[in-house]
């Protein structure tokens, strides 16, 4: 294919990429290096006390007010202030001061135990909001990556070993939970485990007694690991039973008449077929997953799990940050970089090697 042609196809879509992600990315790239405030200015005020019998005292205090421009708005001042606001998101000096801390005697002055020891550690690191957002996003993603690409196989292949017109129903009631938007999904699941709804109720009655799953760091946690694999595995299972459909039938039979059992044709041709396709799941996944963001809002537990897109959210919208808010955002961004590059990379090496 001739250059110019080639740039013909491609230069559209390089274009497209270019305005919906590289522009935004640097736009919020230099606005986490920035910090605004309000120009303000020190002016005399004077007031007028009385005093007692008609008398009056008038003072004069120096105090600061914003600095008006002609259309009478407040002046705003940007000042380039580096990584200052990536320094306040990570706090890198508390979590120096957490790891260097002293955690050889207990509070009552015994010796500390290693699981004492490795517990302190956890908690005075994960009290740090973004190193705690980043503990459950890491936990969220390793938990939920496994359990949808074994669930979704293993439906994959039960699907496929059902008649044919049975298929089409099951594979559509089985997308329904991937379908639906990830705030109505995660609604889903704290309205079944509020306090007297559904499950709370029925464990009730078979004598488990009463449960709040709401109000504990690891029920929510739990019910929100639940969500994501309750939502993602459609898409892991729809996928990996259409990679099922191009299996060479040749090869399992061939399998099946040297004595391979099912399990093994499985192991040695199925799994190894579909290699590239657990890849393709992987990282998507991992991509969401990292931004989690729905539940968390939803269930109302940043205290118990928070994520690091919800640290941008609390930013933006409670602290009022935009310039904070930039930075958050960005670590998400490198973080999301540095969990997929061994992926990339063994993608890259292995289609280099193909050809």
């Amino acid at each position: 294919m001739k250059k110019k042609t080639f740039f013909a196809f491609v230069g559209p879509s390089v274009l497209v990429m270019l305005s919906l992600i590289a522009v935004p990315l640097l736009g919020v790239f230099y606005l986490s290096l920035h910090t605004s405030h309000v120009k303000t200015e020190i002016v005399e005020v004077k007031s007028v006390v009385p005093l007692f019998g008609g008398l009056t005292k008038t003072t004069v205090q120096k105090v600061p007010q914003p600095v008006l421009d002609e259309k009478g708005q407040p002046v705003k001042v940007w000042e380039f202030v580096g990584g200052r606001n990536f320094d306040t998101v990570a706090d890198p000096g508390g979590l120096a001061k957490a790891l260097s801390k002293d955690r050889s005697q207990t509070a009552d002055g015994q010796p500390a135990r290693l699981g004492q020891k490795l517990h302190g550690l956890y908690r005075d690191v994960t009290d740090i909001d973004f190193w705690g957002a980043l503990e459950f996003t890491l936990m969220y993603a390793f938990f939920t990556t496994p359990c949808i690409l074994v669930i979704g196989f293993v439906l994959a292949i039960a699907v496929n070993s059902l008649v044919q017109w049975a298929r089409g129903p099951i594979i559509f009631a089985s997308l329904l939970p991937h379908i639906i938007t990830p705030v109505v999904g995660s609604l889903s699941i704290y309205w079944l485990f509020l306090d007297n709804a559904v499950v709370a109720a029925l464990l009730e009655q078979l004598g488990a007694g009463k449960i709040y799953f709401l109000k504990d760091a690891v029920t929510i946690r739990a019910l929100i690991i639940l969500y994501g694999i309750w939502h993602v595995t459609p898409f892991a299972f729809v996928i990996l039973y259409a990679g099922l459909q191009t299996v060479p039938k040749d090869a399992l039979q061939a399998a099946e008449v040297d004595g391979a059992s099912r399990w093994q044709r499985i192991r040695y041709i199925v799994i190894p077929h579909l290699g590239a396709l657990f890849s393709f799941i992987t990282l998507i996944h991992l991509m969401d997953a990292y931004r989690i963001f729905e539940p968390v809002l939803v269930f109302g537990s940043n205290l118990f799990a928070n994520s690091l897109q919800y640290l941008t959210y609390y930013i933006l919208h409670f602290e009022d940050n935009y310039a904070k808010a930039g930075a958050s955002a960005i670590l998400t961004v490198i973080g999301i970089i540095i969990l997929l590059s061994p992926f990339l990379y063994r993608t890259f090496r292995d289609q280099k090697g193909g050809h």
